[in-house]
């Protein structure tokens, strides 16, 4: 898929010294993520069935074979924990968020939640099943949310 653009200025008539504006040029568009599903639940470990079945049904969707979408199930849940077990006590208003995109070449699963003391530490085991599992997570804070983000790659054909 391409569409159409004009010159920089969004022009297709002469500029301001006479000379012509570019020609109408093909540029690529890059196809925007699907959003797939979005789940939130309460910060809570009786939840955690619900984030893995999605993750597996979504993965399925997807087109993954049966090994990765085990995989991913067992990644959701290492990444669902990080922000469980950062919570102190209970919280009725934590919630921890999915997000499932698909992009052209890549499944990319989002959790978030509030964000730990301290971020994820690299030996932890954890973070080393995770690292395993869909390769190495990318971990962001911002204004105390974290979101933790992997990417499992597709091939051309599946779940299209």
């Amino acid at each position: 898929m391409t569409r159409t653009s004009l010159d920089e200025q969004g022009l297709d008539s002469p500029d301001e010294r006479g000379r012509a504006a570019e020609p109408l040029r093909e540029v690529p568009v890059e196809r925007a993520p699907r959003r797939l599903a979005v789940l939130s639940f309460a910060a809570d470990k009786d939840h955690l069935a619900l984030a893995r079945m999605t993750a597996m049904h979504v993965a399925g969707l997807a087109g993954l074979p049966i090994g990765r979408v085990t995989d991913i199930r067992l990644a959701v849940d290492e990444a669902c924990a990080l922000f469980l077990g950062a919570l102190r006590g209970p919280r009725t208003d934590a919630m921890v968020t999915l997000r499932f995109d698909r992009l052209p070449q890549h499944l990319r699963i989002s959790v978030s939640g509030p964000a730990p003391e301290r971020n994820p530490d690299a030996e932890d085991l954890g973070w080393l099943m995770l690292c395993a599992l869909v390769g190495p997570p990318h971990w962001e804070v911002r204004d105390g949310i974290g979101t933790l983000t992997m990417t499992e790659p597709l091939s051309p054909a599946a779940g299209a």
